[in-house]
């Protein structure tokens, strides 16, 4: 077998709730287990696997690890990135906690439900993801009655996690940052697996590219919700 070639989880394996770090561990740039896994070979894998500076890679890494409770020489394993400091409702691929006792799986439903913002050329947009942050958010605001809404910090999490995922997963160099095939967003997000003839960001991702990316879909939902026909009709009187 290749370094790096795709090997299905075991059921004795450690996953996480983010399909990004699943497969980097599901092509071995992680313990293909997904345990005992140091904050520096977080930052190797993800600056490796995807070309994501390592100052990011350091940000991610060393706040994880933080926020559920490891120091900073101590180990982790996927899973332990199922808690409340990180995790959060609203997720593109999984049901919020409080209204599923499956809400470590994906869900087909809500993939279908991104799915269904893609345009007309099978690509889904930084439009596409603020229209289905929408969606998620008023969805989880209506069912969820432990939700009321995500913290600044949080929303800069979410916003920050599609904008990774239009800057790392685009088949081409021209697409990044700006839309995503469909079928190759369900490969990573569905399987958690490089899609075929898939090759990881010429240049180095930045701080600043992707600060000013989270900003833009950020600056998208806040004129979406402006355009809502109930928020229209609120103006309108």
């Amino acid at each position: 077998m290749e370094k790096h070639e795709y090997q299905a989880p075991g059921p004795n394996d450690s996953r996480s709730p983010c399909p990004a770090l699943n497969s980097l561990a599901n092509h071995g740039y992680l313990p293909r287990n997904g345990k005992n896994i140091t904050a520096n070979q977080l930052i190797e894998a993800i600056n490796e696997g995807f070309n994501v500076s390592k100052f990011i890679a350091f940000i991610l890494s060393h706040a994880g690890s933080y926020l559920i409770g490891k120091t900073r020489e101590g180990e982790l394993s996927l899973e332990d990135l199922f808690n409340d400091a990180i995790e959060h409702p609203v997720s593109l691929t999984r049901p919020d906690k409080d209204l599923s006792e499956d809400y470590r799986k994906i869900s087909p439903e809500l993939l279908d439900s991104l799915f269904s913002e893609k345009n007309e050329n099978n690509k889904l947009t930084r439009k596409s993801f603020a229209r289905q942050f929408i969606k998620r958010r008023d969805q989880s605001l209506r069912d969820n009655s432990k939700f009321h809404g995500l913290s600044f910090l949080q929303k800069y999490q979410v916003f920050g996690e599609y904008s990774l995922t239009l800057l790392c997963f685009p088949g081409s160099e021209n697409g990044r940052g700006e839309e995503i095939d469909v079928d190759t967003l369900r490969s990573i997000y569905q399987f958690e697996r490089f899609p075929d003839n898939w090759k990881k960001s010429e240049s180095t991702i930045g701080l600043s590219q992707l600060h000013n990316l989270v900003g833009n879909i950020r600056d998208m939902v806040e004129d979406l919700d402006k355009n809502k026909p109930e928020n229209m009709n609120k103006i309108l009187k």
